[in-house]
C-alpha cells in the first residue's frame, strides 16, 4: 500500500481527451488541509487520453496516480471497482468524479469530507449536482433531491433510482464496501449501500456536474438506445431482488414500490390517458412541450398518437431551431416560447419548477407528475 491519506478520487476515464483535463483540474484546485490521492483508472483509450493522464502523473506525483489497462475491460464485462479499491485506494474514504464529470465548488471534498467525520453513522455523503450539454456551456437540468441539508433515508435512495444523486458528488467509507451484499458497483447500487446503516448525509449547495451525452458516457450508451435501457432496467430489478433477500426483506414494501417504475414513460402516461387528453384539450393554444430529452420525446410520441396537436417543441440546448423533429412538431426557440405561449407542458420537474420561480402569465403543466419513475 502507498502513502496515508484521508480521501482517495477515483476517476475512471476511456476516449474522453476532450473532457479529462477539466476533471483532474477539478479535482486538484480542490482546498484542503488533508491528505488526498487521485487514483485515475484508463480503460485503454485510444484517443490520446492516456498521454495525458500520464502527463498528470508526471505534474502531480505525490497526488495523481495512473492505472492503465492494456485492454478494454468494460467490453469484456470485467469489473475493476473492486481491483481498484484493494489494490490501489489508500484512503479512509472514497470520492467519484468520472473523466467527463467535473466538480465546481473548491470546498467540496473539504465539506463531505467534514460532514461524514460528524456523522460516523452515515457512511456516504451525497450533494446537489446538475447536468450540462456536451460542450459543458449550458445546464440541463439539476439532480436535487431536496432543498435542504439533511439525512436521506434508505427508502428514499431506494425509490429515487439511480439517478437519483449525482455520482460525481457521492463520497462514502471505504469500510462500506467491505460486504456489498451480493450488489455490483453499479452507481444505484452504490447509492443503496451508502444509505443502508444510517441513511445518507445529503449537503444542498451545487458542487458536481455530469455532461449529458458526452462520447462514451452512460446517457449515451443507455438512454439513447432502448435496447441497452431494458438491459440496465433488468439488472437494475435483479439488485433490488438481491438487496431485498440479503437485507431479510426489511425494504420489502419500498422495493416493491420501485420496482413498478421499470415501464416505459408511454406506459406510466397510458395510465394517465384520461386526465392527459382532458388537462391538453381543455388548454389554451399556442401550447408547446418545454424539453427534448426521454421525457419529452415521450410525451411527443403519446401525443402523436392520440392525434394532440401542439403548436411547436423547445429544449434548453435550443439547437436545431425552425426544423421540424420525427413527429413533425416545429423546433422554437425557448424565449419564442415564453413571449407566445398561453401554455407549457413541461416535461420534467426541473422544468416546471423553473418556469413557475419566473412568475410567467401562462399556464404552465408538470406533465413528470404522469409519468414520475425513469
Amino acid at each position: 500500500m502507498g502513502r496515508k491519506c484521508e480521501v482517495s478520487v477515483i476517476c475512471n476515464t476511456y476516449n474522453q481527451i476532450d473532457y479529462i483535463c477539466k476533471a483532474l483540474d477539478s479535482i486538484l484546485s480542490q482546498k484542503v488541509s488533508f491528505e488526498y490521492e487521485v487514483i485515475v483508472h484508463d480503460d485503454a483509450s485510444t484517443d490520446g487520453t492516456t498521454d495525458i493522464i500520464r502527463e498528470y502523473e508526471t505534474r502531480y506525483p505525490d497526488i495523481i496516480k495512473a492505472v492503465c489497462e492494456e485492454e478494454n475491460q468494460y467490453s469484456q464485462g470485467k469489473s475493476f471497482f473492486r481491483t481498484l479499491i484493494d489494490n490501489h485506494v489508500n484512503g479512509k474514504y472514497i470520492a467519484l468524479c468520472e473523466g467527463d464529470d467535473y466538480w465546481i465548488d473548491n470546498d467540496k471534498l473539504r465539506l463531505q469530507y467534514e460532514a461524514l467525520e460528524n456523522h460516523p453513522e452515515c457512511d456516504m455523503c451525497a450533494c446537489w449536482g446538475c447536468t450540462v450539454t456536451e460542450d459543458g456551456k449550458q445546464e440541463v437540468s439539476q439532480i436535487r433531491p431536496r432543498t435542504e441539508d439533511g439525512i436521506l433515508s434508505m427508502e428514499e435512495v431506494i425509490l429515487g433510482g439511480g439517478q437519483y444523486l449525482v455520482t460525481a458528488g457521492l463520497v462514502f467509507r471505504r469500510s462500506m464496501c467491505d460486504d456489498m451484499l451480493g450488489l455490483s458497483a453499479l452507481d444505484y447500487s452504490l447509492q443503496m449501500l451508502g444509505a443502508l446503516r444510517g441513511g445518507m448525509v445529503y449537503i444542498d449547495r451545487k458542487m458536481a456536474v455530469y455532461r449529458r451525452y458526452s462520447k462514451g458516457s452512460w446517457t449515451n450508451r443507455v438512454l439513447k438506445d432502448d435496447k441497452n435501457l431494458k438491459i440496465q432496467w433488468d439488472i437494475e430489478k435483479r439488485l433490488l431482488q438481491t438487496l431485498d433477500d440479503n437485507t431479510e426483506k426489511k425494504y420489502h414494501d419500498t422495493i416493491i414500490e420501485r420496482l413498478k417504475a421499470y415501464r416505459s414513460f408511454e406506459e406510466q402516461l397510458e395510465e394517465n390517458k384520461t386526465v392527459i387528453v382532458e388537462t391538453a384539450r381543455n388548454s389554451e393554444h399556442p401550447m408547446f412541450i418545454w424539453g427534448l430529452g426521454r421525457r419529452g420525446k415521450s410525451l411527443e410520441r403519446f401525443f402523436d398518437k392520440l392525434n394532440i396537436s401542439v403548436d411547436g417543441v423547445c429544449d434548453a440546448i435550443n439547437e436545431n431551431i425552425g426544423t421540424s423533429d420525427e413527429y413533425d412538431n416545429r423546433i422554437v426557440h425557448t424565449e419564442y416560447v415564453l413571449k407566445n405561449a398561453k401554455t407549457i407542458l413541461a416535461s420534467t420537474r426541473w422544468a416546471y419548477d423553473d418556469l413557475k420561480k419566473a412568475d410567467l402569465n401562462i399556464k404552465i403543466i408538470d406533465f413528470q407528475q404522469y409519468m414520475p419513475f425513469g
